[in-house]
């Protein structure tokens, strides 16, 4: 068994339910808060700020399972042009690239995250502290790579003749 196609496969079903759970909050959270501004006359006043942190955690969410499904856009004008054997090699360096950047990303991410300049900043209508939702950045570039990993994996084991 194949290590990272078999923990990509795991992660994006929980990336999948974690997605479903975001929309309902956040759609959740604007409904309840027009609601309230206008039936009640009172609309919750940190809903705008949590409603923007959900997006944020949502979209972030999102893009992981595109990478996971390949479902981003493609320029592949020149490389389907090229023989099989160089369109796989070039599949794979493209991979490992991406897997290059994301872990920087992942590094950066969580220095950025850890740092003492985040650990001040606060949300302006709670007075909670920001950096527990800064974290899904560094999340995102670990979820993001274990599928790109799946992906260089995949990339491998088809040039190597293990993968059809």
């Amino acid at each position: 068994m194949r290590l990272f196609p078999a923990l990509s496969g795991g992660l994006v079903r929980l990336e999948r339910w974690a997605s479903r759970a975001l929309v309902v909050l956040f759609v959740g959270l604007i409904v309840v808060n027009v609601a309230m501004r206008y039936l009640a006359g009172k609309p919750i006043v940190y809903a705008e700020e949590l409603a923007a942190i959900l997006l944020v955690w949502l979209t972030l969410v999102a893009v992981s399972i595109s990478i996971r499904d390949k479902a981003q856009i493609g320029v592949t004008l020149m490389v389907d042009k090229l023989p099989r054997v160089t369109r796989l090699w070039v599949d794979a360096l493209i991979w490992a690239l991406i897997a290059g950047m994301l872990g920087l990303l992942l590094k950066a991410g969580i220095a950025w995250v850890t740092g003492p300049s985040v650990g001040f900043e606060q949300v302006i209508t709670t007075g909670w502290p920001k950096w527990p939702f800064f974290w899904i950045f560094p999340i995102f570039c670990a979820t993001a790579l274990i599928h790109v990993l799946a992906h260089l994996s995949d990339a491998v084991a088809r040039i190597t003749g293990r993968l059809a």
